[in-house]
């Protein structure tokens, strides 16, 4: 990346956090009138501060709420920060962290937090220069990502065990924090890194009153879905030509009867990757072909609904307290259930997506459907072929089936019942992560087939879909019994240049 990402003027995407995530150095830049926003803010903090009590700065949190801590804020900020950051769980991924220190720093440009401009300083500072604090993931429950930012709050204070750049060691162990009453020295232990701006009053409730690790994680698996999705619609269209089959479900007429926005963009795509193909060999299709676009639609309208919610999220004050027009506005909009929601709907969504898949993979696999020997198999009598890829589509089905399990049916009582209910949108934003992957590897294990099977019946496909085809050029034309891993892990590697071949197509 090169063109620098101005923060504080603009919103922030989700298309631009997805790619920042993939760099090692973001040039982020935190605009002057977002600089002077953050600072007006701090100021109209300690002005409320100093006139009434302030949740999290002059008194404790949750049932500690009534405690008085205004004689020794700083100190009490810092506690905070070492009581909640846990350090448990697994390390996060790298491009999970960058994306959650991005998106932090977009929502502070917004000034409702009250933290100083000298905190967001010091992320975009860790963005440009390429420097990653170590998170673990253990904690979360969807209201407010606490543990994971109170981990990033004392990563500021010195209290860490060393930032770390892409691809180096930071196994180390978290340094022991300086004896209470005494002010971390602002350094790492020994490896560098950037600014710290250490902690003052009032820096610590704010900075962890915020979504955005689930945002990261959720928005990671939004473009990692997408190009998933889009990627699946050419290879439904070669399993489609495979197949010989019938090309009326997605012409317009059928569209215009039924205008819902994800049937009507995935009937495009493949009313133009599917025509021109051979005589159809059937007058109904099986659903696995037939129902392409209500089931694909769907999805592709979930996954609209959840980028929506994260355009807004991303970009977000929902610090408790928000400072806005000169007072402490007490309240609970951390809560992450308008996140939750549509994760749980997109995870849903993609079971019924996934059980086509595997009913394509079986419908090629069928003489009587296909015009191909069993399993796509041959060679010496018995042969097994492609068999196993459906034994293999079935337990990558059955696991995105386990990782649907909605997460806003649960529930939790915390703090001695004064926080009596939770989100859990961290919870889902793992499982759609988990469930990309069986995603990615169900599909990738269509077009093997798929694609097996038109080399075998030297199939006619149109120009459109020639350039997709070329991307297959390296799968192993071999048709004897062998292990099949090597090519679906090339089609795995391959989904993102198959999506990014679809979005180009002219399907006005």
């Amino acid at each position: 990346m090169t063109a620098p990402i101005r923060v504080g003027d603009e919103p922030i995407g989700p298309e631009t956090v997805v790619a920042c995530a993939a760099a090692v150095a973001v040039p982020v830049e935190l605009t002057p009138a977002a600089r002077e926003r953050i600072a007006a803010t701090r100021r109209a903090a300690d002005a409320v501060a100093a006139r009434r009590p302030v949740y999290g700065r002059t008194t404790g949190v949750g049932a500690n709420r009534l405690e008085d801590a205004s004689a020794d804020q700083a100190g009490h900020a810092l506690r905070l920060l070492r009581s909640h950051a846990a350090d448990v769980g697994a390390e996060l991924p790298d491009d999970v962290v960058r994306a959650t220190l991005l998106i932090r720093l977009a929502q502070l440009a917004g000034g409702g937090g009250g933290l100083r401009p000298e905190t967001a300083d010091a992320l975009a500072a860790a963005l440009r220069e390429g420097w990653l604090p170590r998170l673990r993931d253990g904690g979360g429950i969807g209201t407010g990502d606490l543990t994971v930012l109170a981990q990033l709050g004392l990563a500021l204070a010195g209290e860490d065990g060393g930032w770390h750049r892409a691809g180096e060691d930071h196994a180390a162990g978290r340094a022991a924090p300086p004896p209470d009453g005494e002010e971390a020295d602002g350094l790492s232990p020994s490896t560098g890194g950037p600014p710290r701006p250490g902690i003052e009053a009032g820096d610590a409730l704010p900075l962890m009153s915020s979504n955005a690790a689930s945002l990261a994680v959720s928005t990671l698996a939004w473009g990692a879905l997408r190009d998933v999705l889009d990627a699946s619609l050419a290879v439904a269209a070669l399993s489609f030509h495979a197949l010989a089959g019938n090309p009326e479900p997605f012409a317009e007429p059928v569209v215009r009867g039924r205008p819902l926005p994800g049937i009507a963009a995935v009937s495009a795509v493949l009313r133009r990757l599917c025509a021109d193909g051979a005589e159809p060999a059937r007058l109904q299709d099986p659903f696995a072909l037939r129902c392409l676009p209500p089931v694909v639609g769907a999805l592709a309208d979930a996954l609209e609904t959840l980028r929506a919610v994260l355009a807004v999220e991303i970009n977000a004050s929902a610090e408790n307290p928000l400072i806005a027009d000169d007072a402490a506005y007490h309240h609970g909009g951390f809560h992450a259930a308008p996140l939750a929601l549509p994760l749980d709907a997109v995870r849903l969504a993609l079971v019924p997506v996934g059980a086509l898949v595997s009913a394509r993979i079986a419908a090629m696999f069928e003489p009587a459907l296909s015009g191909l020997p069993p399993f796509l198999a041959e060679g010496e009598p018995g042969s097994s072929g492609l068999l196993i890829a459906e034994y293999a589509a079935a337990d990558a089905l059955a696991q995105l089936r386990a990782e649907a399990v909605p997460t806003v049916t649960g529930a939790a009582v915390l703090s001695r019942g004064m926080e009596e209910h939770a989100g859990f949108a961290w919870q889902g934003a793992r499982q759609a992560t988990a469930a990309a992957r069986q995603f990615r590897t169900l599909v990738a294990l269509e077009w093997v087939a798929a694609e097996r099977a038109l080399r075998m019946k030297e199939a006619r496909t149109p120009p459109p879909l020639e350039p997709m085809r070329a991307l297959a050029a390296g799968f192993d034309d071999r048709r004897e019994d062998r292990v099949v891993g090597a090519d679906v892990r090339r089609a795995e590697a391959a989904l993102p240049a198959l999506a990014a071949a679809v979005r180009a197509l002219d399907v006005a």
